[in-house]
């Protein structure tokens, strides 16, 4: 079992509290000292200069999914260059009604050394690595990979 932490700090800034004035900035704290700086999304009242929760959200699982692609790449023999993925995730309402991030779909960009996979090879690739990234495995949003075609 491995465990991760994270500290965030949010202090009221204003005498009033009202849901349109409150300040939604927080601080998000790493033990390896990294801070990130927090909001919300700026539909929701939020700072646009700072990241929201559910662009990290979409960052992680995007950052996942590499992580586990490579390895899965590094195992199978496959010399990876370089991986860039343009991810994007859609808050809506789900099936209760209730806000959700329903799904985000993954355009991982890859680069290979040498001769790469062929198409078929690659989506297998990327089969195994949305198998084993541990995000996926742990939410219930539907998570597309769509690469671009050769």
């Amino acid at each position: 079992m491995s465990e991760f932490y994270s500290r965030l700090e949010w202090k009221r800034d204003h005498p009033d509290f009202e849901l349109k004035t409150f300040n939604r900035s927080h601080r998000i704290h790493f033990p390896n000292g990294a801070l990130l700086e927090g909001s919300s999304a700026p539909d929701y009242s939020g700072d646009p200069e700072k990241n929201n929760p559910e662009q990290l959200f979409v960052a992680s699982l995007s950052s996942c999914h590499m992580l586990t692609f490579l390895a899965v790449a590094a195992i199978g023999k496959w010399k990876v260059e370089s991986y860039e993925d343009d991810a994007v995730g859609y808050l809506e309402k789900n099936e209760t009604g209730k806000m959700s991030m329903n799904r985000i779909v993954l355009r991982p960009s890859v680069r290979f050394s040498g001769e790469g996979p062929n198409q078929e090879e690659l989506s297998k690739l990327h089969e195994k690595a949305h198998r084993g990234c541990f995000i996926a495995s742990s939410v219930n949003t539907e998570v597309r990979i769509e690469p671009p075609s050769a």
